[in-house]
């Protein structure tokens, strides 16, 4: 819509919204990844272990989100919304 009609239709709280999202969603994606070679890493190098169980399975992805949330803030916080007239 914005390269549409040129201009931001949606308000300021959605540009703090939308950035958030944006980049919540890049953290998560990214810790995600990491998590999963961490695994993979511990399943290698010690293969009698038991395995991870669902509460720390849970556990992590909960660490993730709140980390992924955290890390997301201060682009949500600092966006502004400038208005430029042309013309």
């Amino acid at each position: 819509v914005r390269f549409v009609s040129s201009t931001w239709v949606f308000g300021k709280l959605m540009c703090h919204v939308s950035r958030f999202v944006q980049y919540c969603s890049v953290h998560v994606s990214v810790l995600t990844l990491a998590a999963i070679a961490l695994d993979r890493h511990q399943v290698i190098v010690h293969p009698l272990k038991p395995r991870m169980s669902m509460v720390k399975g849970g556990i992590c992805i909960v660490i993730i989100w709140v980390m992924a949330s955290c890390f997301s803030l201060p682009h949500a916080i600092y966006q502004t919304l400038t208005r430029f007239y042309i013309g």
